[in-house]
């Protein structure tokens, strides 16, 4: 659904709020002042002040690709193809849009574990892009697998480990080589555990 440029302001306003005081502590006020709009104007696209920050949030979402699928291709090299989604979620994992959204959830978490997992539970599901690929990849023959979600919630675990994680303790992210190898890894590890036959 395309947005309007009014909406945009008033999305990019909230951002910034939402990140320096959380949803609960953010000021509508500042954020209609900040966006240029009337109140009025806000409340005619988002209903409420949780509606406004799930939609920044889905926003955010949409900027590195977590609700898109990677399509399964059967014609297609299956171990890189298994490389080329394993970086895409690396790169999405260890792109700003992403760790934007992680700060806003830990903080979020901290406040109010409870209130936090309402409003996230609204959130399209990390790791549906593994989960659907690896399924295909079953399906065509090219692993063995009794539980698909939990070999995509694995997979989705180590990518975190490397791509997340560290940084949100402050190191560095990886780059070139070092994704390279980290995805030559897993797929190693991937068609080891499945019984890969190709």
């Amino acid at each position: 659904m395309k947005i309007t440029a009014k909406q945009k302001d008033i999305l990019a306003a909230a951002e910034i709020e939402f990140q320096k005081h959380g949803l609960h502590n953010a000021i509508i006020d500042t954020i209609v002042e900040n966006a240029q709009v009337s109140k009025r104007t806000l409340y005619k696209y988002y209903r409420s002040k949780l509606d406004l920050f799930q939609a920044v949030l889905m926003q955010k979402y949409r900027a590195v690709g977590r609700g898109k699928a990677v399509l399964y291709q059967r014609d297609q090299d299956f171990k890189k193809q298994l490389k080329s989604l394993i970086v895409h979620e690396i790169n999405a994992y260890q792109s700003k849009a992403y760790m934007d959204v992680a700060q806003i959830i830990l903080r979020e978490l901290m406040l109010s574990q409870d209130k936090a997992e309402k409003v996230f539970a609204q959130l399209p599901p990390t790791g549906t892009s593994l989960g659907k690929w690896l399924g295909d990849a079953v399906k065509d023959g090219y692993l063995v697998c009794q539980d698909i979600a939990m070999a995509a919630e694995s997979l989705e675990g180590h990518i975190k480990s490397y791509a997340f994680y560290p940084q949100v303790f402050g190191f560095a992210q990886m780059e070139g080589s070092k994704i390279d190898a980290v995805a030559d890894h897993m797929v190693d590890m991937i068609c080891k555990s499945y019984e890969f036959s190709g």
